[in-house]
This record gives structure tokens, sequence and C-alpha cells, in this order.
């Protein structure tokens, strides 16, 4: 029997994550380290890197030509958005899932972190920069994506 305890998924049992449909993540920092700026009267004041976090964000229908963004917002500690996948499927590009859309950012973000800690003097991260994991939820109907919209929206409102 092995010595390590194994962590279950948090991914959808039986969902393709691939196929046409949008799906809502949150991304948190490691630690809920407040690396991307600060809340102030309700609306984020984005740090240098929150900024930079918002360019790689956006940066991902061009990396996943297969992908559209919906709404989103760089918080303190941590990212929610909506990503759109299959909305080109006669493209020809093969199908890509919400994993390497997350993997892709989360990566990009930290390397471009990195170099602002080295290069700009932004204040370095603890440990890791992001949790290991991500949080997702498949939105099933335009009801659902109204109500999603309006909570990533109103979230500085609520910090």
């Amino acid at each position: 029997m092995s010595q390590y305890r194994r962590r279950n998924s948090l991914r959808y049992h039986g969902y393709d994550y691939a196929q046409p449909g949008s799906v809502f993540v949150t991304i948190d920092t490691a630690g809920r380290q407040r690396l991307f700026g600060a809340v102030v009267e309700g609306q984020v004041a984005h740090s240098p890197a929150g900024s930079m976090a918002i360019e790689r964000w956006r940066g991902i229908p061009e990396r996943f030509p297969v992908t559209a963004l919906d709404a989103f917002v760089v918080m303190p500690d941590h990212v929610h958005g909506i990503l759109m996948c299959g909305v080109e499927p006669e493209s020809g590009v093969s199908k890509t899932t919400i994993g390497e859309m997350v993997r892709w950012f989360k990566t990009a973000v930290c390397a471009a972190y990195g170099r602002g800690v080295w290069e700009e003097g932004w204040p370095p991260y603890d440990g890791q920069l992001w949790h290991r994991d991500y949080h997702d939820r498949i939105v099933r109907n335009d009801a659902e994506l109204a109500a999603i919209r309006a909570y990533i929206e109103g979230n500085p409102g609520r910090w």
C-alpha cells in the first residue's frame, strides 16, 4: 500500500472539459497572497502585477483560438472568469481543455511575475504564486450564466 494518499480530482466526473460550452473558473494565489492589487471603495486598484495578469488572461484566446472570454475579474488574491470553449469547432484546431488553458495562464503569469520581481522590484511571493488547483463550475444555462456574470462583476464590491 502506498504511503501517499491519493488526491481526489475536483473536476466533474464524466464531463468533457474540451467540449463546446462555458465554464466558470476561480484561480487562487497560494496562501491567498494579495499580489494583484487592493480593493478601494468597491473597485480593484490593480498593481503592475494585476495589470499583467489581466493581459495574460486576455491572451488566452490568442493561445487557444477555439476559446472566447466572457466576464472576468482579477482580484488581489484570485481570478474569476468564464471561459467559453469550442467557439469555432470547424477551425480544424485540436480540442483544448479548460485545464490546459488554466495551466497556461498560471504558467504565463508566474513567469512574468518572476521577471517583474527581478526587473521592476515587485514584491516577491511567499513560496508559490498559485494554489495547486483551481475551482470550476460548468455553466448549464443562460440564467446561470447571467447569475455568474453578476457575481463576477459584483465581486469587488463584496470584498
